[in-house]
């Protein structure tokens, strides 16, 4: 059977690939709907990524966290497809990032893989009887435009493309015997009497001088040597030229091929491989480079050495300019904790359900004022480790030789207990890998319909400096700058202290605090910037 089959994803920073979907639609010898198959595949980013990027069309941010991981996935196609089935990839770049993707996984004792299927590139097959109806799109959806088809929105979504192929192969009468084989490549050399349809191509690669032409040109060589083409693919992987009579035609589409690799991206900023410039993503300089590469973060471009462009002007306030509807109530803030979270942010989660269940079941009517001061201790959530005076050991919550003990503190990592005298428990063994790196404040509560407008509200409020670009907001303060990223769960937040380091304005750190809303995690910012002005003006005083 032939499976036709799609898959979505998205480029990070240093060009690694996130897969979002998985689509698959066996179908009959008339190319009609036998079964099919769709995954969502859940990030693996601790940081979530742009929820408006095209790879997560056709579902809510909660469908892709609620999805299955990228092994999972995989595996749930493999018990689903036939050991006859056919694998059809409409463009052959979704099978190379499949086969990249599935090829350290094949191993494995959770995919279980068995013989690997074979793979097929329909526009390879398709593409002469594309031209033979004078249709030189290669997108299916504009294919099936063209033949008058109505199409499943929105596109992008994996499920939609499938349908969407399956409808343009069934309008075409595309004969699935053209399939057996393995279609030779559209840059094989022929000459044109051999190849006539091939020949009739727009665009004529002269192998010989490696210079692409429209078909019709007159500088094209009597006896050349000919490779027909669709697309101006052979200048964009850089194995033709284009003649002078593909100028303009080749300039545009060489701006549209740079402008939907940036759309495609997360990039903030971008630049060609081979300049020494780099630009904001909306910069229309970088329309015509040959190449495109980029970063998220401005410090990262700088640090290869390349200058900001003159004309745009990048900076690291530059923001991406992303729909509004972004700033809608931040939902991923309120629902179930964020899945597949580092151990540290777990272990912050976990410490802080743990103090809230002790501090609840707590008999303090009952107690002391020692009582309910070490019960304070040892709730708090962002401690790991206890040490009582008097003693010389200390211990991690679960040790039995802690119950009884009065007058506690607390430490938050190894080392700190370390340096205030103490040796480990021999008995419960605490170690580093327990240190409470971040810690959520008991305080800290979920708020309902909370939104970006509220965080916007307290900053004027304030009188701090905001802005706002796709998944972080920035806060300005006097004495430092903050970035919140909006959707994490719980809320994590970076800082630069400008009065320690006014020479770094770009270098973030993380905070060891995490936070269960925006409202708490402003008040975190005004608590901690108090502070530093409180002993900023110690030192003022005593001269």
């Amino acid at each position: 059977m032939y499976v036709l089959m799609d898959m979505e994803w998205y480029c990070g920073s240093g060009g690694r690939i996130f897969p979002t979907q998985l689509a698959a639609l066996r179908t009959d010898e008339s190319w009609n709907r036998r079964d099919c198959f769709f995954s969502r595949i859940r990030p693996d980013r601790t940081d979530t990524p742009d929820w408006t990027h095209i790879a997560f069309s056709g579902g809510k941010p909660e469908d892709f966290l609620c999805a299955p991981t990228l092994s999972a996935a995989l595996r749930n196609l493999r018990m689903w497809l036939q050991k006859d089935d056919v694998l059809c990839w409409w463009a052959e770049e979704a099978p190379k990032v499949f086969k990249r993707l599935h090829t350290p996984l094949l191993h494995t004792p959770v995919l279980q893989v068995p013989p690997a299927v074979p793979h097929r590139v329909l526009l390879d097959h398709v593409s002469p009887i594309l031209i033979s109806k004078g249709i030189v799109q290669e997108n299916p959806y504009k294919i099936a435009t063209s033949l008058g088809l109505t199409v499943p929105t929105p596109a992008h979504c994996s499920e939609h493309d499938v349908l969407t192929i399956q409808a343009v192969l069934q309008a075409l009468d595309f004969p699935q015997e053209n399939l057996r084989n393995q279609a030779k490549r559209r840059t094989s050399r022929y000459g044109s009497r051999q190849d006539p349809v091939h020949a009739d191509m727009p665009y004529q690669l002269d192998t010989n001088t490696g210079l692409l032409h429209r078909k019709d040109c007159d500088d094209i060589p009597d006896g050349a040597v000919l490779s027909g083409f669709v697309s101006f693919k052979p200048c964009f992987n850089g194995k033709a030229r284009p003649c002078p009579c593909l100028a303009e035609e080749y300039r545009s589409a060489k701006r549209n091929r740079n402008q939907s690799i940036i759309d495609r991206s997360q990039y903030n900023f971008v630049y060609p491989k081979t300049s020494s410039v780099f630009h904001r993503r909306d910069c229309s300089r970088i329309l015509s480079a040959d190449s495109i590469m980029g970063s998220v973060f401005y410090d990262a471009c700088a640090k290869t050495g390349r200058r900001p462009c003159k004309l745009c002007k990048p900076s690291a306030l530059d923001l991406v300019k992303v729909p509004e509807k972004i700033y809608a109530p931040v939902k991923s803030a309120h629902g179930p904790f964020q899945k597949n979270l580092p151990n540290p942010e777990q272990r912050a989660i976990q410490r802080l359900k743990q103090s809230q269940e002790e501090r609840r079941n707590a008999p303090l009517d009952s107690m002391t004022g020692q009582e309910r001061a070490d019960l304070l201790t040892l709730t708090q959530p962002g401690y790991a480790f206890w040490a009582a005076a008097g003693y010389q050991t200390f211990h991690r919550r679960d040790c039995r030789k802690l119950k009884g003990l009065s007058n506690l503190k607390g430490f938050s990592r190894f080392q700190d207990a370390s340096r205030a005298g103490y040796t480990p428990c021999k008995l419960c063994k605490p170690t580093k890998k327990q240190d409470m790196i971040y810690s959520i404040p008991i305080t800290s509560q979920k708020r309902q319909d909370e939104s970006v407008q509220d965080l916007v509200a307290l900053c004027e409020e304030n009188q701090f400096t905001y802005s706002r670009e796709a998944g972080y907001f920035t806060i300005r303060t006097p004495l430092g700058r903050w970035r919140i990223h909006l959707k994490c769960n719980p809320i994590a937040v970076d800082h630069i202290n400008l009065t320690t380091t006014p020479d770094n304005p770009l270098l973030y750190h993380r905070q060891p605090r995490l936070f269960l809303s925006l409202a708490d995690t402003f008040a975190y910012i005004k608590r901690h910037d108090r502070k530093l002005l409180e002993a900023k003006r110690q030192p003022l005083e005593a001269t």
